[in-house]
């Protein structure tokens, strides 16, 4: 039978051109829902983007006003606190001919009102209203012809509660030219209610420089409320119109941070924060929406042509090619998802003879390479346990043998027969149970029966240096255990421990069950060890002090042993409870009968 033209010459095509050809589809059905997508949730991403952005910048010159607005209070606090302030407040009308010159008590005030201006540059000018006259400074250019109770700010200070701020207005007390915001406060403490009132102008143009802080660029506008809806600066600014709506009032009370608002044909994106501090105002910027997502619009014509040219061809090609071409790459990717999952044994066939073929029967010879490497892999570990761990029992430290013998030597001289007879059994014994026929594994009987070989030699070597204990849980006698696991715990406890110490040493083993764990736990009262640093040396290479060697001996046979489930734990407090606590699983008599054979 004939096959089809298309498919053979397919089949005798490279890869790389079928790819080209099924991406062309791809790409074309890709872009088509991409651009469509990507228009969609750009310009709905950059407004939450543009948004947030605005939001965070807006709180963050809000937070730098309020910051101002707290700096310029605390510098006229700072000011009623000083003398010559107090010294005004004092004076009283009917004796000031007597006590005070108007003249010096003015002067005298001009010290604390330069240190208030520098601690605040934005301060303009001062105004000190009291019984006895008015004060103020001197640099502030005062207009003699205007009094002070005629002005608003006194209609104000009587009708309000202090402190408050008046909002920018050009300063009828000071013929400075510049609009400023006034603080109106009173003084504090024993002297409030005196009819004592402060005026602090503060340059409107400084107060707008933190308010306009990280926000107003080119599109920008800002716009300063208090907690009335009456501008507190730019009274005159078009912005303020919109705070008159009461859809825009609504929003804001709707608790919205950010939202559109159309306004003079214009929409724009507003966000807004309060300032806390003093009276509760609100800071509100208007962005305009057609110059922060003007290149969207760009995107959209973009993507728009783009689908017009590639829609006709997409229809065509993108079923038929995608499902034709990518078959057996699937294929391929299943048998390499089966071989993740250990099933080496999938292999991999194709028809055709391109680039996917050629990958195949080199994944099918990997695989076969790979059972055989894990064969070998399997086999030198074997190997490499053993002789680790036949290495690592080597290297336990025999130096107690040579006291030992010397013990021996000095006995028999002195004639004690019965303590040489019992101390050469005993150490006959030691390494009888030690060697165990050269396996690896013993029981729990056995291991205690060595250490109590060990320990009992120990006291023939230092009399008086030490007492110890022995305590098994009942049935664990049986049970499973590496060798030689105790005896370097229980010679690090007397050398380390007991050995420079003017007290008889306690020592104590115990062997229990806890859970599917099996326990030994030696313990001492003897000089303890630096905890942190045993358990880093635990890790570390080459001999260490405190008994660091012995215990990396027995947790690295531990670990080749019985792998994650062994695990060591140390304590110590020194003269009191020096703890090292060894846990292994239970229940490995089939690992025994393995490591006798394999002996």
């Amino acid at each position: 039978m004939k096959r089809p033209v298309l498919p053979s010459l397919l089949h005798g095509t490279s890869f790389k051109t079928r790819l080209w050809i099924g991406m062309v589809a791809i790409v074309i059905v890709a872009t088509f829902l991409t651009g469509l997508s990507s228009q969609y949730l750009a310009s709905r991403l950059l407004e939450q983007k543009t948004a947030k952005l605005s939001q965070m910048m807006i709180d963050k010159s809000a937070q730098a006003l309020e910051e101002k607005l707290r700096k310029v209070r605390l510098a006229v606090l700072t000011f009623m606190l000083s003398p010559p302030f107090d010294n005004i407040l004092r004076a009283e009308p009917a004796r000031d001919d007597n006590y005070y010159s108007y003249f010096a008590l003015n002067n005298d005030l001009q010290v604390p009102i330069v240190q208030m201006q520098l601690i605040e540059p934005s301060i303009d000018s001062v105004l000190v209203s009291t019984p006895i006259g008015e004060f103020y400074s001197v640099t502030g250019a005062k207009r003699t012809e205007t009094a002070f109770a005629d002005t608003e700010l006194y209609r104000t200070m009587k009708k309000k509660a202090l402190p408050l701020w008046y909002a920018a207005h050009r300063d009828p007390l000071f013929d400075s030219g510049v609009d400023a915001l006034s603080l109106l406060i009173e003084p504090i403490s024993a002297y409030r209610g005196k009819d004592v009132r402060v005026v602090v102008n503060v340059r409107e143009s400084a107060i707008k420089e933190y308010a306009e802080t990280n926000v107003v660029g080119d599109s920008g506008s800002i716009a300063v409320i208090d907690a009335a809806g009456n501008p507190v600066m730019d009274a005159d600014s078009p912005f303020m119109l919109p705070m008159r709506d009461e859809k825009f009032r609504e929003q804001v009370d709707a608790g919205r941070n950010h939202f559109e608002y159309r306004f003079e044909g214009k929409s724009y994106l507003v966000n807004w924060a309060k300032v806390t501090f003093p009276d509760n105002w609100m800071i509100f910027y208007f962005q305009p929406k057609d110059v922060l997502l003007q290149d969207i619009r760009y995107i959209r014509w973009a993507t728009m042509a783009i689908l017009c040219a590639l829609i006709p061809l997409a229809l065509v090609m993108s079923k038929w090619m995608t499902g034709r071409l990518i078959r057996p790459l699937y294929r391929l990717q299943r048998l390499m998802s089966r071989a993740g999952d250990s099933d080496l044994s999938v292999r991999f066939t194709s028809e055709y003879r391109d680039e996917v073929a050629q990958v195949g029967e080199r994944f099918n010879g990997m695989l076969e390479k790979i059972e055989l490497l894990i064969k070998d892999v399997t086999n030198a570990e074997k190997q490499k346990r053993k002789s680790e761990v036949k290495a690592l029992q080597a290297q336990i430290d025999p130096h107690f043998l040579y006291n030992t013998l010397n013990t021996i030597l000095w006995k028999s001289e002195s004639r004690r027969q019965e303590d040489v007879k019992e101390m050469i059994v005993s150490l006959s014994q030691l390494f009888r149970l030690g060697l165990n026929n050269g396996r690896e594994l013993t029981t729990v009987a056995k291991e205690i029966d060595h250490v109590s070989r060990y320990l009992s030699l120990q006291q023939q070597c230092y009399e008086d240096l030490f007492a110890y204990e022995i305590e098994v849980e009942e049935g664990l006698e049986d049970e499973p255990c590496l060798k030689i696991l105790l005896q370097p715990l229980a010679e690090n406890a007397i050398l380390h421990g007991f050995r420079n110490e003017d007290y008889t040493g306690r020592l104590r083993i115990a062997a229990f069950r806890e859970g599917p764990a099996v326990v030994f736990r030696v313990e001492d009262n003897g000089m303890g060890f630096d905890r942190e640093a045993v358990a880093a040396a635990l890790n570390a290479e080459g001999r260490t002090e405190d008994g660091g060697y012995a215990l990396r001996n027995v947790y690295t046979r531990l670990r080749l042993q019985y792998g994650e489930e062994a695990g060591m734990e140390l304590e110590s407090e020194p003269h009191a409870r020096t703890a090292v606590t060894l846990r292994f699983p239970s229940g490995r008599a089939g690992g025994v009968r393995e490591s006798q054979q394999e002996s």
